[in-house]
């Protein structure tokens, strides 16, 4: 039996903790967004929140220096040599402006999926004309509590199963199967052979948040799991 496994990682960056509100949708309300996704077969949880506030209030700054107040005697004689010299205007210095600074959050989640298995009964020498049953412990159904920034995301991902059974024939259920008298996943060969026996499990569903649901976007993802399954002839013999 082969098993495909998916890693799972985590990245997170942080600037700066917040209370943020948001929807589901990828829509952003107050500059915070989240969006749930797959890509490369892997689910993805994301969250960003952006924010531009002042950091002080503007000072003005006031002149220090005072006018030249003007003589109170008046003088007698009138000067003949009128003075050079002349009070400088004040020049008002300028308000400084705010500064905007921007602060930041975001995180981005992979999350981990069960990975599948294949059983069948008989599991050894399976007889040509006779139904083999086909099952998997595989759930039908992943459900996830995912905190992101301070956000509660809400994962609902249901199993789609495709089994091949290596001689052409193939089944599409969302059944688990079970093993004899209780399957109903089962598949009868014609002719003797080693046959390789194939699962693949596709993941689907949708996300919350805030109350609000939304259809996870992307291609699904899909788990392969291969294991064979020998068919032999059934010997007759006779008796008294």
């Amino acid at each position: 039996m082969v098993i495909k496994r998916y890693q799972v990682g985590v990245i997170t960056t942080a600037l700066l903790l917040a209370s943020p509100n948001a929807y589901a949708g990828n829509e952003c309300v107050d500059k915070t967004c989240v969006d749930v996704f797959t890509q490369d077969n892997q689910l993805i949880i994301t969250a960003q929140k952006d924010s531009n506030k002042p950091t002080a209030k503007p000072k003005v700054l006031k002149p220090t220096a005072k006018p030249v107040a003007k003589p109170s005697i008046k003088p007698s004689v009138k000067p003949s040599i009128k003075p050079t010299l002349k009070p400088k205007p004040i020049k008002k210095i300028a308000a400084p402006k705010p500064k905007i600074v921007s602060t930041s959050l975001s995180d981005r989640l992979i999350k981990l999926l069960p990975v599948g298995d294949i059983n069948f009964q008989p599991e050894q020498d399976a007889l040509v004309n006779m139904p083999v049953y086909f099952w998997t412990q595989t759930p039908q159904r992943f459900n996830a509590v995912v905190p992101i920034l301070d956000l509660i995301v809400y994962v609902n991902l249901y199993a789609t199963f495709v089994w091949s059974y290596g001689d052409g024939g193939f089944t599409s259920t969302t059944n688990q199967g079970a093993a004899f008298p209780l399957g109903t996943i089962k598949h009868t060969y014609k002719n003797n052979n080693e046959y390789q026996v194939g699962l693949k499990v596709i993941w689907r569903g949708s996300w919350s948040v805030n109350g609000v649901t939304t259809p996870i976007s992307g291609d699904g993802i899909t788990q392969s799991i291969t294991r064979e399954l020998s068919v032999v002839d059934a010997v007759g013999r006779f008796t008294k």
